[in-house]
């Protein structure tokens, strides 16, 4: 039976497989709820470039009031890179897709699904900033490193961090932060958190009973050491191949803060209302796509139609 908010954890994510044309990659996506809608939330890379992709959703057993995971037993999604849309700014490496269709119909009974949604809810306020959150706090995120997971209960690997910058400022100017973690592939789209458990501090020292989580933001990039010394920041590879490593990670991590995902699903709204509202006729596959990305239609948003 989950009972705790760390047992929810587990069951917000899904370990995104896809089909390139160089290879096959894997990464994170988790369930947020926004809008009256479902979305799967995962960075830009991570589903570029994929043709044929899908994820696994645990069934459950039990009506809707007392739903409880069947590990091991799932129903499978397909998506591809046209099923997303990304944040409106290119420099922001989130995006979205709507699943709130394809999970309505694991109705109750056995055909139903197991899983735990974020939602805005669980961002830090203004309050939280001032009196609770400090520029060094211990974070949580979940997801697949290196591909990895319980395969036989389908369950995702839980790691742990601490903020590296403080993650009410915009690190270099953007809407991101840093973390100390050890960030694999496979990491990519994995949600952070900031956690506790049974008690936690303000930023005077005072102890407080209870426990605290906010959802802080997503994991996208990493920091690496090149071999001839030079720092530089790569998208967290996604494809599982051999190669020959020369670089080196440095367990420093860059996250979208969280506001960038209800962002990006605003504009995923937008670019669905502007397409159904302009005239069919407008909308032909080979018509540049309405968002406004310079891309025909068919090799954008076709799909939504």
């Amino acid at each position: 039976m989950v009972q705790s908010v760390a047992e929810e954890l587990l069951y917000t994510t899904v370990r995104l497989e896809g089909k390139k044309k160089d290879g096959v990659s894997v990464g994170t996506g988790f369930f947020f709820h926004h809008e009256d809608r479902l979305f799967i939330v995962t960075n830009k890379h991570v589903i570029e470039g994929v043709t044929l992709g899908k994820f696994s959703v645990l069934k459950a057993t039990g009506d809707n009031e007392n739903k409880e995971p069947v590990l091991g037993e799932c129903h499978e999604i397909n998506f591809s890179e046209s099923t997303f849309i990304g944040h409106p700014d290119p420099n922001i490496d989130v995006a979205v897709m709507n699943v709130s269709n394809h999970m309505s119909q694991f109705g109750d009974g056995g055909n139903s699904a197991y899983w735990k949604h974020i939602t805005a809810e669980l961002f830090p306020t203004s309050e939280h900033y001032e009196k609770y959150i400090g520029p060094m706090e211990e974070i949580v995120f979940i997801g697949y490193p290196s591909g990895i997971w319980d395969t036989k209960n389908l369950l995702p690997i839980t790691r742990k961090g601490m903020t590296a910058s403080p993650c009410y400022i915009d690190f270099e100017g953007g809407k991101k932060f840093l973390i100390d973690a050890s960030v694999f592939p496979g990491s990519s789209g994995s949600p952070v958190f900031i956690y506790y458990a049974g008690g936690y501090a303000d930023k005077q020292g005072g102890m407080y009973a209870g426990s605290r989580i906010h959802f802080v933001g997503i994991i996208a990039k990493v920091y690496q050491r090149v071999e001839q010394g030079e720092v530089k920041v790569i998208d967290i590879p996604t494809e599982q191949k051999r190669v020959a490593h020369v670089n080196q990670m440095i367990d420093l991590g860059i996250t979208f803060k969280a506001e960038t995902i209800t962002e990006t699903i605003d504009h995923f709204l937008l670019t669905v209302k502007v397409l159904e509202d302009a005239p069919k006729a407008i909308q032909t596959r080979n018509s540049p796509c309405h968002c406004g990305s310079g891309k025909r239609y068919k090799n954008c948003h076709g799909q939504l139609a």
